[in-house]
């Protein structure tokens, strides 16, 4: 990541053990002990990032340098060249948006499973419609979460809420944003890049060739 920033922007959230959190040489970090970011069936164990989103607003709100955007991206959501952050800005201001998503698309009134599955509850629709700032109150978004990049007000808005029940991080995080008012919107033709299948580390010289970010 340093070759994109300097390592003073680069902030690590570590999950797995005390003891190898305490082996990272890397100077801002923190450890997030939340068993929710642990998960082992993602979806149906509803894994969370809002306790990493809250530990980087701490971040944001301490630090000496001032930070228009985040992005956040897993530890195998990798950059494939130097100038990823002003492609994402020259993306996000294209698009107009406050955050932009991979594989973002909307999945209410779909026989998405994941959908149904949180459809179940009561709860979800009726949180979405008491909390709303839309006039359609009943979008509900998808994304894949291995990353996402935000303008500081959208990524500080989400997280100050606390979750109101355990929902699926790939729908609370796009979701709570539209409702909330910002504009979300996907990457474009960066998407064909990011999967959550498979090792392709032997596809990243092409990838780069062909414009991957």
């Amino acid at each position: 990541w340093q070759t994109c920033v300097p390592g003073s922007s680069i902030l690590l959230a570590y999950g797995g053990t005390r003891e190898a959190f305490g082996e990272i040489e890397h100077a801002q970090n923190f450890f997030v002990d939340d068993p929710r970011l642990r998960t082992r069936d993602h979806q149906r164990e509803f894994q969370s990032y809002t306790q990493i989103f809250k530990g980087a607003a701490e971040f944001l709100a301490a630090a000496s340098l001032h930070f228009d955007f985040v992005y956040f991206a897993e530890y195998d959501h990798l950059p494939l060249v130097a100038d990823l952050n002003e492609r994402q800005i020259a993306q996000l201001e294209r698009e107009g948006a406050d955050m932009l998503g991979f594989h973002l698309h909307r999945v209410d009134g779909t026989n998405d499973p994941h959908f149904l599955y949180h459809a179940s509850d009561s709860r979800f629709a009726r949180y979405w419609r008491e909390m709303s700032r839309r006039p359609d109150k009943d979008v509900l978004l998808s994304m894949f979460g291995s990353g996402s990049f935000w303008n500081r007000e959208a990524f500080l808005a989400i997280a100050e809420r606390e979750e109101p029940f355990p929902i699926y991080l790939e729908w609370y995080l796009p979701t709570l944003a539209h409702h909330l008012g910002f504009r979300v919107r996907c990457y474009g033709a960066q998407e064909r890049f990011v999967h959550n299948l498979c090792d392709r580390a032997g596809e990243i010289r092409p990838a780069r060739q062909l414009g991957a970010g």
